[in-house]
């Protein structure tokens, strides 16, 4: 119980039960008003002071917040500047995968082009026969006329390159810009192949080298002979290839048909000129197929054999001329057996 005293102080009596003692104390006024005023500040300070430290720890923690957020987005950034990295990586990978393919394509374009006309042109003859060998005379006007059209350096062989693309490929971190250089060497070594095999079969069917007749039967041969309607020794400027009326006769080498007419003495003939001054003549021909001006291959029918001008039976007469001089044809045609 509290009781308030004239003299301006608070009394407080404590009862504590029937038989016991009252106990009595008395408290100033200011006492009462400052006793729960301290309470309250201290309730405050204490208050305020737990204010202040979460504030801090939220301060510390916002900080460290703050700084492993920066942390993470540099790691994202590094790894986002990675990602790009490899896929600008990827992408020139893929780039240059294709620029290869499509140079490996072209090589095999190449190769199969190279391929085609080595067995076409430069393949074994029938029944596994190697083909006869050109004349020496035919050989070295082929080799002349070649090196005329060959490029004055090779480039450098694709073996050697092949050799290099393999250990190349077969090591840790392939150069794609070198190999993509070598492929492009071999590819000039093998344009350089097939346009030297190309000039090279050019040049050889330039040259007169085929039998002009179905027939190998040769009845005169070149130089002097004895005339078969005078008797006397006269000289022969070609070789007579005996066989029947009506049998095809084929251009001996490429050219062009300088002349195509009927002469009282050879009859049908015709004169083919072809390259390194070197022409061929067809006489007593039953029928002419090729005419003036036209240009002509080797193995080409441009006419039938017959027995026109003069003649005493079905053969052809078959002349060379070299530089307006006649040559003896079997220096130049291949000899091949009479089937």
């Amino acid at each position: 119980m509290l009781r308030r005293a004239r003299s301006g102080k608070w009394s407080l009596m404590v009862i504590r039960g029937a038989d016991k003692n009252v106990r009595q104390f008395q408290v100033s006024k200011r006492s009462m008003i400052a006793a729960p005023a301290a309470a309250l500040l201290a309730v405050s300070g204490c208050f305020i002071t737990l204010q202040m430290r979460s504030a801090h720890l939220i301060g510390e923690l916002e900080e460290q917040l703050e700084q492993q957020s920066s942390a993470w987005e540099a790691t994202v950034e590094e790894k986002d500047g990675h990602i790009e990295a490899l896929e600008e990586d990827v992408a020139e990978l893929s780039e240059h995968t294709e620029e290869m393919k499509a140079k490996l394509q072209d090589l095999y374009e190449l190769e199969s082009r190279l391929k085609s006309f080595i067995e076409t042109y430069g393949g074994e003859a029938p029944s596994g026969a190697s083909a006869p060998a050109l004349p020496p005379a035919a050989a070295a006007a082929v080799s002349s006329i070649t090196a005329a059209s060959l490029p004055a350096a090779a480039p450098p062989p694709a073996g050697e390159t092949a050799d290099e693309m393999i250990a190349m490929l077969n090591g840790d971190e392939p150069d794609f810009r070198q190999l993509t250089a070598m492929i492009n060497d071999m590819e000039q070594a093998m344009e350089y192949s097939l346009k030297q095999a190309k000039l090279r079969q050019a040049a050889a069917n330039a040259v007169p080298t085929g039998w002009p007749t179905t027939s190998k039967r040769m009845t005169s041969g070149f130089g002097y002979r004895t005339d078969p309607f005078t008797r006397k020794s006269t000289f022969h400027a070609g070789i007579d290839i005996a066989g029947s009326t009506g049998d095809a006769v084929f251009a001996a080498a490429d050219g062009t048909v300088l002349e195509s007419g009927y002469d009282s003495g050879k009859g049908n003939y015709i004169i083919i000129k072809h390259r390194r001054g070197l022409q061929t003549v067809y006489m007593h021909l039953s029928q002419r197929e090729a005419k003036e001006g036209e240009t002509v291959v080797r193995g080409e029918k441009i006419g039938l054999l017959g027995s026109t001008g003069r003649s005493t039976g079905p053969h052809l007469h078959f002349e060379i001329v070299q530089h307006d001089e006649p040559v003896n044809p079997l220096k130049y045609l291949r000899l091949v057996k009479e089937d």
